[in-house]
This record gives structure tokens, sequence and C-alpha cells, in this order.
């Protein structure tokens, strides 16, 4: 993904944020119009007032499904949002408004709680995008220059100093230190890096400055696959919804041939058109919606999103459903169920010092006293430790 791709992204989920309140306010607004009807008709209200509450609530409730259906109908092809809009106008045909309104306060609602999944999950790749630096300090003609990552190729030499993000892939050229991969790999502690060792871009290096040699350039780094994976994952659709795909077509054109026959037989043997269309209204009406069309993808879409603020990335829809057939989980690392934190469980003293051989505590004090200036993951934790014993930490010189 490059620099051009990330604004534009950027864009689109302000524009997507945009339609969704759009969205969510039309949903409120249907609600709030077939209240009102439903109230009024339950009081007998003024007829006027009655009616305007569930006009409110047709015209905003139907809006993006009208939109929809239309867009559908111009491929030559029929969908729910077809369904759900020709249903409660049937509603309304046989006089049970409020019903109509109800189907299209969920079917909007469930659309605006779907497209709401999904901003969630843009959200998740917007956070994985602001991992990786837009620059790198890159070695030119012996000089160290800023350069945009999108312009550093394979065998430019970069400088990482403790505390930076690390832009690209590559491989330490000179330096030691350690970096942070928990972000990546799942790492529980700082990985120790030497010449030779391989490191991710997106990652941290905590210690110690490091030149690198770029092996990878910024569209095929490990944190570009990352964001192109969960990209697909809204994309791949679970077997689940696959069947539903295909089956929605025929659904809809199934509940329509239903409502049709529904008239057309028993008007053929004789019967009062009146009883025989409100038969076929209510048919209609109570086959929509469907409620697995509706709520399949956006539990799916929920799934992903949440899991990706967990820190769990789902490659598709498919792998959503699979997990739900796993029985037992085995882990290898020792991080995956544990902080991730290093930390001091004893301190011992050897024997044989004589007289002259500190307490525990003593030494802890000492070895805190020198490591408090230090960022690595064993000092911290041995800073912390004496903290938590509440000692008195004498101050080093000459650190």
């Amino acid at each position: 993904m490059s620099i051009q791709d990330e604004s534009e992204t950027a864009t689109d989920d302000v524009s997507t944020r945009s339609e969704l309140r759009q969205e969510a306010v039309f949903v409120g607004l249907t609600l709030l119009g077939m209240a009102v009807g439903l109230v009024t008709g339950w009081l007998e209200g003024p007829p006027l007032l009655m009616w305007a509450g569930y006009g409110v609530a047709y015209v905003f409730g139907g809006w993006y499904g009208l939109k929809g259906a239309i867009e559908t109908l111009r491929h030559r092809a029929v969908d729910i949002d077809l369904l759900m809009i020709v249903a409660a106008l049937g509603a309304l045909s046989i006089g049970a408004p409020f019903e109509g309104a109800m189907l299209l306060f969920l079917f909007s609602l469930s659309n605006t709680l779907q497209h709401y999944a999904i901003g969630r999950s843009r959200r998740a790749i917007k956070s994985l995008v602001e991992m990786r630096p837009d620059e790198a300090q890159v070695f030119r003609d012996g000089e160290e220059v800023t350069v945009p990552i999108d312009e550093v190729a394979v065998g430019d030499v970069f400088v990482v100093r403790p505390g930076d993000r690390i832009p690209l892939d590559g491989v330490v050229a000179s330096g030691e230190g350690t970096v942070d991969q928990a972000s990546l790999t799942g790492e529980s502690v700082p990985v120790p890096k030497e010449p030779g060792d391989e490191v991710f871009g997106g990652t941290i290096n905590e210690s110690g400055s490091l030149e690198i040699e770029v092996t990878r350039q910024a569209h095929e780094s490990a944190i570009s696959r990352l964001i192109h994976m969960v990209e697909r994952a809204q994309s791949e659709k679970a077997p689940t919804q696959r069947l539903i795909d295909r089956l929605e077509q025929p659904y809809v054109l199934g509940v329509f041939g239903l409502t049709i026959a529904a008239i057309a037989i028993p008007l053929a043997l004789g019967s009062e058109f009146t009883s025989t269309f409100y038969r076929a209204m209510t048919l209609m009406v109570a086959a929509s919606p469907c409620a697995v069309i509706i709520s399949t993808p956006a539990a799916v879409l929920s799934a992903i999103a949440s899991g990706g603020r967990q820190g769990v990335l789902f490659k598709g829809g498919e792998h959503v459903e699979t997990a739900a057939n796993i029985d037992a989980v085995a882990f290898d690392k020792t991080g995956t169920l544990t902080r991730g934190e290093t930390q001091l469980t004893d301190v011992f003293v050897r024997d044989g010092l004589g007289d002259e051989s500190p307490t525990a505590d003593e030494l802890l004090s000492l070895v805190a006293a020198v490591q408090a200036r230090s960022e690595h993951h064993l000092a911290r934790a041995t800073v912390s430790e004496a903290e938590d014993r509440a000692l008195d930490v004498p101050d080093a010189r000459r650190f």
C-alpha cells in the first residue's frame, strides 16, 4: 500500500463515516415515524398525524433499499432490497402500515449495523497502516538523507535509532540491539538483533542503533502483506454467505412467484379479490425479511472487525466459520497466553561471600541503580521489582 493509497483510504474512511451517520439518522427517523403512527392509531388521534408518521417511516426506511433495488434492476436482476420494498407496500395496501414500517425499520437497521461493522474493520486497517513510518533515514553518497519509503530500493541501507519504528523489511548490516516484534510475530519479549538477522517494517527498535539493508520494497513488506490480508478478509465470504448470495435471487423470485400464484389461482377458482389479495400480501410480508440473508454478512463482518481490534486477524469469512468447529487449541509461544511483560520473580545471593555478603534486597537495590536508565526489558523488570519492594535505590554515576 503506497502513501497515495493510504491517503485515498483516509478519504474513503471520512466519506464512509459521513454516510454511516446519515444512515443512522434515517433509521432513527424511521423508528420515530413508526412510533408516532402506532401511538396515534392506538389513541385514535388525528388520522393525518398517523399517516404522516407512517409516511416518514416509509420514506426514510425505504430510501436506501429503493436505491439498491433500482441499481440491481438496472443489471436485470432482483435482490432482497426489492422484496422488502414491495412487501412494505403490500402491507400498506392491505391496511397494515405498521407491519410495513417495521419491515423497513428492521431492514434499514440491519444494513446500518453491517456498514458499521465494515467501518470498524476499515479502522482496524488504518491502525495497521499507522504502524509503518512514511519515511526512512537512508545513506546516499555517504550522507544520511530522509526519503519516502516508496522511493527506497532493495539494497539501500537505512539507519534506525533506539525508540524508532523500522520502516521497511531488511537485514541488519551493522549494529546490535533488541527489536519489539510483538505486533507482527507475537514474540512476548524484544528479540536481540545483530548483523545478518532479519527485521520487519512496523516493528520497534528498542535499544542500539541499527543499520539495515533493505530486502523488500514498501509494497512487499510484511506489514503491507498484513494490511492486504485484512483487506481481503472484508471481501472473502464464508460458505454460508456464498450460499446465501446464490440463493438470494431465487428466493426473491420464489416469493414473488408464490405471491402471484396466491392471487391468480384463487381468482381463477372464483374467490373474492379483496380477501385473496389480502392473503397474498400477508404471505409476502411473512416471507420478508429473510433473517439469515440479513444477519449472516453482518455477523461475519462483526467477527472480523472485533478480532482485528483484539489483535486476531482472520484471512476471510471462511475462517470465521471454521473457528466454530474448533474443539481444542495448542499454543507454541509463551507470550501468547501471558502479558508479554518480563517480571523479576526471585533474587539470590551467591554463597561464600563472607561477612560482607549483601542481603537479597541490598543486592537488588544495587542492581536497580545500575539498570535504572536502561531501556532493556530485563532492566525494566529489575527496577520495577525494586519499586514494588519500596527499596532505597542509590543513583548510579558514569552510566
